[in-house]
């Protein structure tokens, strides 16, 4: 009778191991945790614009982990402070991928760092997202081990010129003088290069200027614009750099018309400057603030999110919390369509098959494929309405498309033929 017993209770240990053995194997067994690495700016000079494109990224994982993660995976977001140093930002690289072991990189907002991490990701076979930074490296030649969760500056740039020649109700820029700056790094000088191509192409003069990162004001440009007499100005910057155009332009009683990337197209660049100059400032984004009232429900939960876990109305506000959100809802959409281990090769197969992602009105929809890793490849203006203190879209999306050359993309991919 007793060995029956332990024949019994043999028998059930080894049901109960097969069982288990089968459940770990299956494409839906929870393994614990999805390691993902966001590598940017938490103490440098564009520290405005990054922390909250984190803080709405880290917001939109605690919900999601509190539902059940996916999968009954949770999201765990390993960040790094690269104080806006391209050399530390690539260390800070190496780490999470090296050290952490994580499925995903993200952040990478230092443009100039772009050269170096490449082919970091690529030997290691690890997908790098940039929530910020949109060279056109990263997608011309087609870089397998890199997407962009935000529109790039050339897109941005077609649409600022195309908006102020609307305004100005000019056919061509013949004769005339158009301000041009940026910031200096990589993406302010294909900011100016792009926009100084293009102007000359229409006949104009580009007057082209470059502040440093760490701007203490913009001073200098503005007088070499002024004493230039150009008919508007095409910036680039982060937070600070638009802000101290702007107070420029109101010391030096430059009153032109003035438009700019996603850096600077925020409210608190608005609320920060002299009014004299701030009512000449349309910008340019492809991402929608996340309290703005035509919002959907979906989209409106980015802002009421933010309020619930205590994050600063300058935060929450912002576009850049409404892109932050964005590329959070990308990266879960792109890790549910995950079957099987999360592993690196199979999180980048999940993002790239991201199709027509509804972010709730917080952007266009998002969209990734094998050979298209621009997820967003579409931008409007911005105004501020200080009665509303909101930023207001100018049209729609696709009003404003006709100007978008996408002249990034690599030819063969994002719609480009070859």
């Amino acid at each position: 009778m007793r060995r029956r017993v332990l024949i019994s209770l043999t028998s059930v240990l080894a049901v109960a191991l097969l069982i288990a053995a089968v459940a770990q194997s299956r494409p839906d067994a929870t393994t614990g945790t999805i390691k993902i690495g966001w590598v940017g700016d938490k103490s440098g000079p564009t520290v405005a614009s990054q922390i909250p494109v984190l803080h709405a990224m880290q917001s939109y994982f605690r919900l999601i982990n509190a539902q059940g993660g996916i999968r009954g995976n949770r999201i765990e977001m390993i960040e790094k402070d690269d104080s806006y140093s391209p050399a530390k930002e690539l260390e800070l690289v190496k780490s999470v991928i090296n050290d952490d072991k994580v499925v995903l990189v993200t952040g990478i907002g230092n443009s100039s760092g772009f050269a170096s991490i490449l082919p970091v990701l690529t030997q290691a076979k690890v997908l790098g997202l940039s929530n910020q930074g949109t060279l056109k490296s990263a997608t011309d030649p087609f870089q397998q081990y890199l997407m962009q969760g935000n529109c790039n500056y050339a897109d941005q740039g077609d649409v600022a010129l195309g908006y102020l020649m609307t305004r100005l109700k000019l056919k061509n820029l013949n004769g005339v003088k158009v301000g041009v700056v940026g910031i200096a790094v990589s993406s302010g000088q294909e900011w100016n290069e792009n926009l100084a191509n293009n102007v000359k192409k229409l006949g104009g003069t580009p007057i082209v200027q470059t502040l440093p990162a760490a701007v203490i004001n913009a001073d200098v440009a503005v007088q070499a614009f002024e004493s230039e007499k150009v008919r508007f100005i095409l910036m680039h910057h982060a937070i600070p750099g638009g802000i101290a155009v702007l107070r420029s332009m109101a010391k030096y009683n430059l009153n032109v018309p003035i438009s700019g990337s996603f850096g600077v197209t925020q409210d608190v660049v608005y609320e920060s400057s002299p009014y004299d100059a701030a009512k000449n400032f349309v910008g340019v984004n492809c991402a929608t603030p996340p309290q703005y009232s035509k919002l959907p429900a979906k989209g409106k939960l980015a802002y009421a999110t933010g309020k619930r876990f205590g994050y600063p109305e300058a935060e929450i506000g912002q576009q850049n919390w409404a892109l932050g959100w964005a590329n959070a809802m990308l990266i879960v959409q792109g890790l549910r369509n995950v079957r099987g281990a999360f592993t690196p090769a199979s999180v980048k197969a999940g993002l790239e098959r991201v199709k027509n992602l509804d972010t709730g009105g917080l952007t266009p929809n998002m969209n990734l494929a094998a050979n298209c890793h621009m997820a967003i490849q579409q931008v409007r203006p911005y105004t501020y309405s200080y009665s509303k203190k909101q930023m207001l879209p100018v049209g729609t999306y696709q009003q404003w498309s006709k100007y978008v050359t996408n002249a990034y993309a690599a030819p063969g991919t994002c719609g480009k033929k070859r």
